[in-house]
């Protein structure tokens, strides 16, 4: 096995450029060069990644950090001297530069064999103080890789945004040893809500204090009087500062022995870890999850876990209760395979009136400010964010080309356009023919995603006066 703590101590070292503090005196006195010298020797480093700063000719603790940057990586003596064997690397065709040294190191990473439970190392050991560094393990480092490890490794992932496995690969070591990874009082301070925000951490904080009995609205995302009051509940009876605002405290509380522990409720947006991976590859076998089993329980496993009870003709709560997981792992689960489930399924999109336009709109809503972190469709961006809310409302949209059918009225002036409406618009350039999907918010705007599945945000539509526009009007359509 690599050792990564030799690894690291490289890499570290090379990652310090511009973070190390010295005197320009110092520095000056480390090398007797001619100004021009100095400034050749700046250009070089900057060509070759290491030195980030304008180059000039004078020689002072930034230029110093990049020679040293340049030395470590190529295996010379760390001196900040330009020595012989310096300069004869650095001017010849195969200095190694700062992203070559880099992408040498992640795939070095990504060679290594997996620490997982059972293993027992130094390198365990290691890890474990990191994790210990960053907030993540609570325990005594001792190289065993037990529950409380994995459990640590879990809770890591999920905060920096890697696939939670409880598995430490080449990503998780990677990221702990050689980047900036979020500490976890960090991502609970990111957490934190109070009183009139909106967005995904609301949605979770809400849903968590749902599972309580101490949240009786929808989980909309918004926080308003009820999600303040159910914060209270939560910290009185928690012995917290009931102050009604979620925060890090608050959440390090709601998040206390849940990482990685077998779950007896129903799973819910904000869950992680096997059981949940574990369900979407299987909603994955069915034909209703396309993306890859995380084992994180976001937006596009809730839409998955709502079309898939549709399919099998239950309540679309998206949460996986008890009965929702018999459903899914018994031999007779419905699947999008089967005619019967994709004639019901455009049924009920053919059926659709004013009352989900309405229901669109109030969910789209709610959803301002929220992140969906994935990567979106190359040629109908903002799918999965309109799938959700159309699902969420109550119409089993399984494919872009749902969408496209519904949106079928072009439309010739942005007025015309009402919330709820359900908006695409055509661009083409050379390259291909991209539509961009969104939701209608009223006043000549629309509710979308930014690039990649970000975050979900209003627009003004005479950005996209360059393309047509269609979009599905339930009122029109129906006659309502």
């Amino acid at each position: 096995m690599l050792n990564y703590r030799h690894i690291a101590a490289a890499l570290a070292a090379a990652l310090l450029l511009g973070t190390a503090q010295a005197e320009p005196s110092d520095a000056q006195n480390l090398v007797d060069m001619a100004s021009e010298e100095v400034l050749r020797l700046e250009q070089r480093l900057s060509e070759l990644g290491y030195f980030t700063g304008e180059c000039d000719d004078i020689y002072d603790a930034e230029t110093r950090l990049a020679l040293e940057s340049f030395q470590q990586a190529n295996g010379l003596e760390v001196t900040g001297r330009t020595d012989a064997a310096t300069l004869e690397r650095l001017n010849s065709a195969d200095a190694l530069s700062r992203q070559g040294y880099l992408t040498r190191f992640a795939n070095a990473y990504a060679q290594m064999a997996p620490l997982e439970k059972g293993s027992t190392s130094g390198d365990v050991l290691v890890m474990q103080r990191k994790l210990k560094e960053y907030g993540y393990f609570a325990g005594e480092p001792d190289g065993a890789f037990g529950d409380t490890t994995r459990q640590a490794v879990e809770t890591f992932q999920m905060a920096n945004g890697l696939p939670v496995t409880g598995v430490a690969d080449g990503a998780v070591l990677m990221r702990l040893m050689a980047d900036s990874p979020i500490s976890w009082s960090a991502f609970l301070a990111e957490m934190a809500a109070q009183s009139g925000d909106t967005g995904l951490s609301v949605y979770v904080l809400q849903r968590k204090l749902a599972r309580l009995g101490l949240f009786e609205g929808s989980c909309t995302g918004s926080f308003g009087k009820l999600t303040e009051q159910a914060v209270r509940r939560y910290q009185r009876a928690s012995g917290l500062d009931e102050t009604g605002e979620a925060d890090a405290v608050t959440w390090a509380a709601l998040y206390a022995g849940t990482a990685g522990a077998p779950r007896t409720d129903a799973l819910q947006i904000g869950d992680y870890g096997d059981e949940i991976r574990r369900l979407q590859e299987r909603l994955n076998e069915l034909g209703f999850f396309d993306h890859d089993a995380d084992g994180q329980f976001g937006y596009t496993t809730e839409t998955a876990v709502r079309l898939f009870q549709m399919a099998s003709g239950v309540t679309a709560t998206g949460l996986i209760d008890a009965d929702t997981r018999a459903l899914l792992t018994g031999e007779s689960a419905a699947s999008m395979l089967d005619g019967i489930v994709q004639a019901r399924f455009h049924l009920a999109l053919d059926s659709a009136g004013a009352d989900a336009q309405t229901a669109i709109y109030q969910i789209a809503s709610g959803l301002l400010g929220a992140r969906f972190g994935f990567e979106d469709d190359e040629l109908y961006p903002g799918f999965a964010f309109v799938q959700y809310v159309c699902v969420a409302a109550g119409l089993p949209v399984t494919f872009p080309e749902d969408l496209i059918r519904m949106a079928d009225r072009q439309v010739e002036t942005m007025e015309a356009i009402e919330s709820g409406d359900i908006v695409a618009f055509q661009s083409a350039s050379a390259d291909a023919v991209t539509i961009l999907l969104s939701i209608g918010a009223g006043d000549s705007r629309v509710f979308c995603t930014l690039e990649n599945g970000g975050w979900v945000v209003m627009s003004y539509m005479d950005q996209m006066k360059d393309a047509t526009v269609y979009c599905w009007d339930a009122e029109e359509a129906f006659g309502e």
